[in-house]
């Protein structure tokens, strides 16, 4: 059995010019074994892992002293932990990648890049006309031509999440309902395209970017640990250095985009 394809010839020269192909898969004859190589392979990108250190002491007169309010070594441990958690999620966002030294230890000291940086694809939109029919065209951005999942996570600043909260939503774009997934409370945006899960972070604002966002493929997402946060105990009593107890926590770390086109800024322009 058998059927003759009309496989037209391409057009040469001037003629060719501005011709769309679309390649499909690939098809082999019942005795083949082997193909040619395609050029598809993955592009190499580097990141450095920064050495994130948080130090609390507590003098020893401190510790004894009677206090109006019950603070004991572990709450200051709590404040200075959720401190240097929310310079890490800086960093991890919109962090730098660079390598400088230490005139003073003449050592290097590397800070990592952040996922803002790590993807090509913006979109750009205005605060004050944000509206159904722009929305949907954030989440075709958002969903087409990137090869990712149909269900993203769209991180915004307090101005893009008020936007985003006064559109009328209609039968084509609606806002679901609010549920918690990985412990964190989402509000869910669904399309025809996809569904985006909204939520505020407060590390937009702080690095001026409250009217911005940004879609995140989380399957697309990884975090590498050269060194897992833990903590441990100095002994600066004991070493004649300081009457204190303190305890230093660590983590070295950074994020990578491993499919950069899944994921999108979304940048705010008047």
């Amino acid at each position: 059995m058998g059927y003759d394809a009309d496989i037209p010839a391409l057009p040469c020269g001037s003629l060719g010019t501005g011709i769309r192909l679309v390649r499909m898969g690939r098809a082999a004859t019942e005795l083949d074994v082997q193909t040619a190589q395609f050029e598809s392979l993955p592009r190499k990108r580097t990141n450095f892992c920064q050495i994130f250190k948080m130090q609390v002491e507590q003098s020893t007169l401190q510790k004894l002293a009677n206090k109006e309010v019950g603070w004991t070594f572990s709450d200051q441990e709590e404040v200075a932990i959720i401190d240097m958690r929310q310079g890490m999620e800086k960093n991890f966002l919109f962090g730098r990648q660079a390598k400088i030294t230490d005139p003073a230890k003449h050592e290097e000291i590397y800070l990592t890049g952040g996922i803002w940086n790590q993807t090509d694809n913006t979109f750009s939109y205005n605060p004050a006309t944000l509206d159904g029919g722009k929305l949907i065209e954030l989440c075709r951005a958002a969903f087409t031509g990137t090869g990712g999942n149909t269900r993203k996570i769209l991180l915004g600043g307090s101005g893009l999440i008020e936007a985003l909260s006064k559109i009328q939503y209609d039968k084509n774009v609606e806002a679901g309902k609010t549920f918690v997934k990985w412990g964190i409370e989402f509000k869910e945006i669904r399309s025809n395209f996809g569904s985006l899960y909204v939520i505020h972070s407060e590390i937009f604002d702080q690095c001026g970017h409250e009217d911005d966002g940004f879609v995140l493929d989380p399957d697309c997402l990884t975090k590498y640990c050269h060194v897992p946060f833990h903590t441990e105990t100095l002994d600066l009593r004991r070493s004649g250095q300081r009457n204190t107890d303190a305890i230093v926590v660590t983590e070295a770390s950074c994020m990578v985009l491993r499919h950069p086109n899944a994921h999108m800024r979304v940048v705010a322009k008047a």
